[in-house]
């Protein structure tokens, strides 16, 4: 039996205790899953998990059986993925929804099985290619088009003399996880 079953594991949980939220970390180094606790030390997971910080914690998510991923880069801001978002689905495809008629529907998309945010996307997408053997190319090509957005938008912040991000080279390095 496979013992990593679940898609995150995380270092922390957010809990309210003394009424406001704070961070817990078990005192053994144990991982949570969900609010639960494990006996899953970080390096006891498989290279396939990522560190990073997903829904505010830090933990490391699983980049092995993706099966189909979106990326919706945010174009109301001049952050770098900041606030852009990438889809996982783990065992089925990505679809939009209609709309709910009221407004009370805030997704936009089903058939997914977890959200990444910021930085952390260039990791999943790297282990998505190396562990889910995805072709991650289109994703690249949105990411460019992304940087070429900020610099035409953003010259002041995003300048040739301002930022410099090179994502050919960026993709071309040797993926390492941190556990």
């Amino acid at each position: 039996m496979n013992r990593f079953i679940n898609n995150l594991y995380t270092k922390e949980i957010i809990v309210f205790k003394d009424h406001q939220y704070s961070y817990l970390e078990n005192d053994d180094g144990t991982l949570f899953s969900g609010q639960r606790k494990t006996k899953i030390l970080a390096q006891d997971l498989p290279a396939w998990y990522v560190y990073g910080r997903y829904y505010k914690r830090w933990g490391y998510m699983s980049t092995k059986s993706i099966t189909d991923m979106l990326y919706v880069p945010d174009k109301l801001s001049n952050h770098y993925l900041k606030d852009d978002c990438l889809y996982i689905s783990y065992g089925g495809k990505i679809r939009e929804i209609e709309p709910s008629q009221d407004g009370s529907s805030y997704e936009k998309h089903t058939g997914f099985d977890e959200k990444v945010w910021g930085n952390e996307i260039i990791g999943i997408l790297k282990g998505a290619r190396l562990y889910s053997n995805y072709d991650i190319s289109g994703f690249i090509q949105q990411l460019k088009n992304k940087t070429e957005w900020l610099i035409r938008e953003y010259p002041e912040e995003f300048g040739a003399d301002k930022w410099n991000f090179d994502m050919g080279k960026c993709f071309a390095e040797y993926f390492k996880t941190d556990h």
